[in-house]
């Protein structure tokens, strides 16, 4: 039986240049232009029309290209139930989590391709920030026993943190390699008694745009930690003629919190889809 549903190989990626950059997020576009890890699937392996983008963190789905068309959406709903989510279960995956280029995509995903199923969904908000805005915005003041690092090579050489397994397992949920990261991406983070408290990263990267990662551990939020990173992350974005790019659930309140204080300004919305494996 002939073949509907197609994965390319990494170098075929960039087949899907035309279809992914009719989109507004960076996550698609990163991987397509092999800067991040992930899968692609696709209707036709010359000239794709419709795709599926598995990021290669395990973080989801994305779907971009044509949402209208029937025998794709047809192949990809049989592909998904007897190939995708096997191997999602295998990889200790629990959920099946996914979004798209276009809210067109939203009435095939609940009535074709997911029909039947118990869906949830969410929405992301996603902020930009300009030189102009992050002028006017101050720096909060950290307790002086902590101190702002950029994340190096040799910092993750060093023998002196006692936890650098937290930075080391962030760049590895985003990227192919520690040399990927240095290379496309930065970071820094807080140091508290030789622990790293508080990171913020490159996550995903697409030409001069970079997608912030933040996280810090529970027992040092609420100090402004987090703000403190961003503002290094931001000012070495500008200095390197960089665009900050910050996407966050609408109900993670702190985060979308964070961002306003530092002057980012709500860009666009999206939804996404999720439901139990």
């Amino acid at each position: 039986m002939k073949e509907l549903i197609y994965e390319l190989e990494k170098k075929h990626f960039h087949r899907c240049n035309d279809i992914v950059n009719r989109g507004v997020n960076i996550e698609g576009k990163a991987i397509v232009a092999g800067i991040n890890p992930g899968r692609i699937f696709v209707d036709n392996i010359d000239k794709p029309r419709s795709a599926v983008i598995w990021q290669g963190n395990l973080d989801g789905f994305i779907f971009v290209g044509d949402s209208k068309s029937a025998s794709f959406n047809k192949e990809i709903k049989q592909y998904i139930e007897k190939v995708i989510i096997p191997q999602a279960k295998e990889l200790g995956m629990r959920w099946f989590e996914c979004i798209s280029d276009h809210p067109s995509w939203y009435l095939t995903f609940e009535e074709e391709i997911f029909n039947g199923r118990n869906l949830e969904t969410w929405n992301q908000f996603v902020y930009t920030l300009s030189p102009i805005e992050y002028e006017s915005v101050r720096v909060p003041e950290i307790d002086r026993e902590y101190t702002v690092q950029k994340i190096t090579i040799d910092m993750l050489n060093a023998n002196n943190i006692n936890n650098l397994k937290l930075v080391e397992t962030k760049i590895m949920e985003f990227w192919g390699s520690a040399n990927d990261f240095f290379e496309n991406g930065m970071g820094y983070c807080i140091l508290h008694d030789n622990h790293i408290v508080s990171v913020c990263m490159t996550g995903f990267r697409y030409k001069n745009i970079h997608g912030i990662d933040i996280e810090t551990i529970g027992s040092y939020q609420g100090k402004k930690l987090a703000q403190n990173a961003v503002h290094s992350f931001v000012e070495n974005c500008f200095i390197n003629g960089f665009i900050p790019y910050w996407d966050c659930m609408e109900v993670n309140y702190p985060s979308n919190a964070v961002a306003k204080r530092i002057g980012f300004k709500k860009e666009f919305s999206y939804k996404g889809y999720e439901f139990e494996l």
